[in-house]
């Protein structure tokens, strides 16, 4: 007897970033586990896409995937669902799906006016935006539908216990692409008084290459030691490792509130504004402003400080880290689909 269906839709590339895919890789895993049948429908950069799934064992089918493409895969009977993370892909596909599939959308931006079954929103502030989804059946809202992937989950809980003694570990990581350039910045803003063991990570999609290592050149010249990983295949074990993170304010927030690895972060993106300054209005995180609107002089001090005050980061670990657990993509099976 063939397993019911899900497709899961979304693109990633070097200006869009990872974390679309990288959401569905979660639920994907959580939908395997839980008898369905995944087909993964990416597109966008394929060559980084390939890599990425690769080193996560993920089967992918990489293509255009035209909005007709998207529809005629929908029309197979065995299709329950269909998941899309991306508002140009939903609006494009949603409309037009068989009544015999549910519509599941991921949605960041907190306003969707589409039909659809199930709307989820991770967002530590969404429970306030069930307005914002009029139309939707079902709301999934908040940090208990966060999703995250197994390389992460599969840490305990709270797995990164911060020393603050000695030589801090500091991981920095801006996304599957940092389209800003926000690594190259940050490692030119710290500060030379105090050495870091430095963990930086450059994704699938960064294409900074020789900037980067000028930067790098001036972190080591300013006495910090650095560890550069390229899209790393176990990305929570540095994360556990580290002391703290400087890093964009996206899904990787999650995944730090999880593991306990307290975070210096900025939006990088349109959609990340809002989510960052409700994170620092509960003290879960440090920083929280939008890196194109923020000088040097303002985040050289803020690093400074972030990495300074002991104290501070430690009481924010145990605040971000009472806000997430791993059962976020089980529940939004279950709940949005399976049921």
């Amino acid at each position: 007897m063939s397993r019911p269906r899900i497709l899961f839709r979304a693109n990633a590339s070097h200006e869009l970033g990872f974390g679309h895919v990288a959401r569905l890789c979660a639920l994907i895993e959580e939908a395997d586990a839980q008898g369905f049948e995944s087909v993964a429908m990416f597109a966008g950069d394929l060559a980084a896409i390939r890599s990425w799934a690769l080193d996560r064992k993920l089967a992918v089918v990489l293509g255009e995937w035209s909005p007709s493409q998207v529809m005629q895969a929908s029309e197979d009977p065995r299709v329950k669902a269909l998941v899309v993370d991306g508002p140009e892909i939903a609006t494009a596909v949603i409309p037009r799906l068989p009544p015999h599939v549910r519509a599941v959308v991921i949605d960041d931006a907190g306003k969707c006016g589409l039909t659809m079954s199930t709307v989820v929103n991770h967002n530590i502030h969404a429970p306030t935006l069930a307005a914002s989804y009029p139309r939707a059946t079902q709301r999934l809202l908040g940090r208990r539908y966060l999703m995250l992937r197994r390389d992460i989950r599969r840490y305990t809980r709270g797995s990164c216990r911060p020393t603050g003694r000695g030589q801090l570990r500091v991981l920095v990581t801006f996304g599957g692409s940092d389209p800003v350039g926000a690594t190259v910045r940050t490692l030119q803003l710290l500060p030379a008084d105090l050495a870091l063991e430095l963990v930086v990570i450059a994704g699938p999609g960064f294409r900074h290459d020789v900037a980067l290592q000028v930067a790098l050149t001036t972190a080591v010249e300013a006495g910090h030691t650095v560890d550069l990983r390229r899209s790393p295949d176990d990305p929570g074990a540095l994360f556990v490792s580290a002391d703290a993170a400087i890093c964009s304010a996206g899904g990787t927030l999650g995944e730090l509130a999880f593991l306990g690895c307290p975070a210096l972060a900025y939006a990088i993106v349109r959609d990340q504004v809002i989510p960052a300054r409700e994170q620092v209005r509960d003290g879960l995180i440090s920083g929280g402003r939008t890196w194109q609107d923020t000088d040097d002089d303002t985040l050289r001090s803020e690093i400074s400080s972030f990495l300074l005050d002991h104290a501070g980061r430690a009481a924010q670990r145990q605040r971000a880290l009472a806000t997430a657990d791993s059962d976020g993509a089980r529940r939004i099976i279950e709940e949005a689909i399976a049921l």
